[in-house]
């Protein structure tokens, strides 16, 4: 009986090591499965800074969209756009949002780079103290500067914006207007309530700070003539490696431009999802985000961004130089149309293609 028993319970222990032996077997191949997967992703690494204009990467990084396109994608965080032109030239990168002044810079420097698509566009603005605007009205307008002393971010997108607005209203950016050099965002909007200066150009999410604390927006970087959609970053990529892998560059627009659909379609969402690279209160990000004249967009914007290198040459910033030869439309329209024959009846990706017809 004793021995029986014995055999009984060293075969059940037997046939449960059975089990387990083909659990994990079955187990260990469905890992080797997915590893192998894994294994077929290309790596792609993105540079990006702590923005709500570099959204696009962290909704296509969150939601798969990536994955989705056999890229294995890996966001790597920056504090500034020069050391991401050394990683790019590197080639600790294959593609980043660099601001449009520095990518159209760095190219007239003699880099090897192309933009090759969109990320954030305008999302600006030239905010004041409430008595520059006073009695004005709607007749406020770039020339109630004249003789006040304005925060600025040299050599950044909005100081190309409204250093030619100002021109173009008549001022001499250098003498009917005393801009006065700020590091940063931050030290712009500090100096404006210190009440050092009159007015600060800002970017998010002091924009947003500046207005809620009783500021007085008297234009935004969209409302400057000839500068509606104006570039504020641009997707930026070392040319030999567009020209050398064009296929992994359309399937990054194609994650791109899926996320700019989910973040058309779903806000709070996509709000949340930044909020885990950009540390700012939801209200303000979204705000930013979803707010007046300021997108985020693939589409290279070609014409938009010849305009803005055209301001740049006005105001000597670069020598002239052939900008169109350095902006490459033809991979975001090949991912555009790859999307389109798949959902030729979305109306998101409907509205992109409208877009890139009138901004091409």
């Amino acid at each position: 009986m004793k021995k029986g028993n014995i055999k009984r319970r060293w075969l059940s222990a037997l046939l449960i090591c059975a089990l387990l032996f083909t659990a994990v077997g079955c187990a260990g191949t469905a890992g080797g499965k997915t590893s192998s997967k894994k294994s077929d992703l290309i790596d792609f690494s993105i540079g990006y800074l702590p923005s709500t204009g570099h959204l696009l990467y962290f909704v296509a990084k969150d939601k798969g969209f990536f994955e989705e396109e056999g890229l294995n994608a890996d966001l790597v965080l920056f504090a500034e756009n020069n050391s991401m032109l050394t990683a790019l030239e590197n080639k600790k990168l294959q593609a980043g949002a660099l601001g449009s002044t520095n990518s159209i810079q760095y190219i007239s420097q003699g880099h090897k780079v192309t933009i090759f698509g969109g990320a954030m566009t305008e999302g600006h603005a030239l905010v004041v103290k409430k008595e520059v605007v006073e009695g004005l009205g709607d007749k406020a307008d770039l020339s109630a500067l004249k003789g006040k002393r304005i925060a600025d971010t040299f050599g950044g997108t909005a100081d190309v914006v409204f250093r030619q607005g100002l021109i173009d209203a008549g001022l001499d950016p250098e003498k009917d207007v005393e801009l006065v050099s700020a590091e940063s965002g931050a030290a712009a909007f500090a100096a404006l309530k210190n009440d050092e200066i009159d007015g600060a150009i800002l970017f998010t999410p002091f924009r947003k700070l500046a207005e809620d604390a009783g500021y007085k927006i008297l234009s935004y970087s969209g409302e400057v003539e000839g500068f509606g959609h104006h570039p504020c970053c641009r997707q930026v990529a070392e040319t030999a490696e567009l020209e050398k892998n064009p296929d992994t560059y359309v399937k990054f627009l194609r994650a791109l431009i899926k996320a700019y659909k989910f973040y058309q379609e779903n806000e709070e969402e996509t709000v949340d999802i930044i909020a885990n690279y950009v540390d700012i209160d939801k209200d303000i990000l979204k705000a930013e985000t979803y707010g007046k004249y300021i997108s985020s967009n693939p589409d290279p914007d070609r014409a938009s961004t010849v305009t803005f290198y055209d301001a740049m040459v006005n105001l000597k910033y670069v020598e002239p130089f052939d900008i169109e030869a350095s902006i490459n439309t033809e991979l975001y329209e090949k991912a555009l149309a790859s999307i389109i024959k798949e959902k030729p009846e979305d109306k998101v990706y409907q509205s992109l293609v409208k877009y890139h017809e009138e901004n091409k």
